[in-house]
């Protein structure tokens, strides 16, 4: 499987060993700056860049989904903050396929019947339910991701009283607080008007729709890659004059209004 993908965001294999009991698969070394773990709290870590590495890792996730070419999907089950590595140009690299599953194209959104896979605070609270995984479980883990990277935090603190990331954004979301929670760097930024507040509403948007308990209420990954090159895009673009940040924060915070 892994040697036929394919993606400029995803390790490439160069090979393997399997011989004496040795069972190693060998990747390009693609983790010239770590993981993404190491960096959600790096203060040095812009909004931008924060944003390109959503995106590409949504695109990567696209691609494992649903690339046609291959003639099969896969669900990858192990995404987070460690398994998302980055290169010297702060480019994301997705590796850690070891639990991966391969599925028809046509089934992806069927369950795979499977013992509950992943790390914790990433796992899809459905799969208790069903007894099995589908390619949502995945955009599930994607939206702990996405909110480790908005609050500049790991999903899951062991000795912390809200220890587990995901509902914690969801409370605050649908509470309409969501910026009490916010990375402060992050909100350093939006006090230097370098931040394009529909670009974090889009993305704030996004983040909590996948992590919806319900898959069938998750987007799919096509709509999450558009959603996110939006609220890059938006963020490149916006260099506002003081005068119009102010009315576009205050905008925020009274009408930041979560998805019916």
């Amino acid at each position: 499987m892994l040697s036929d993908l394919k993606h400029p965001h995803i390790v490439s294999i160069v090979g393997f060993c399997d011989e004496q009991h040795e069972k190693i698969i060998v990747t390009t070394y693609e983790a010239k700056n770590g993981s993404l773990k190491e960096h959600l709290n790096n203060p040095n870590l812009t909004w931008t860049q924060r944003l390109k590495i959503c995106v590409g890792v949504a695109r990567a996730l696209s691609y494992l989904h649903y690339d046609e070419g291959r003639g099969y999907g896969v669900i990858h089950l192990n995404i987070n903050s460690s398994t998302i590595l980055l290169d010297e140009n702060w480019e994301p690299k997705l590796s850690g396929f070891k639990v991966s599953i391969k599925q028809s194209l046509n089934r992806m959104d069927q369950v795979v019947l499977s013992e509950p896979i992943g790390t914790i605070g990433y796992l899809d609270p459905e799969t208790g339910k069903t007894k099995g995984v589908t390619c949502k479980s995945d955009i599930y883990a994607f939206g702990v991701v996405l909110s480790e990277i908005l609050c500049g935090r790991r999903a899951y603190i062991r000795n912390d009283a809200n220890r587990l990331l995901a509902p914690l954004v969801m409370h605050h979301y649908e509470n309409e607080t969501l910026l009490d929670i916010i990375h402060l760097h992050l909100k350093n930024q939006m006090s230097r008007y370098q931040i394009s507040i529909s670009s974090l509403r889009i993305y704030s948007e996004t983040a909590y729709c996948c992590l919806k308990e319900e898959r069938a209420h998750r987007p799919r990954m096509l709509n999450i890659v558009n959603e996110l090159e939006k609220a890059l895009e938006k963020a490149l673009r916006f260099q506002p004059r003081p005068e119009n940040f102010v009315r576009s924060f205050l905008a925020f915070l009274f009408f930041f209004t979560p998805l019916s």
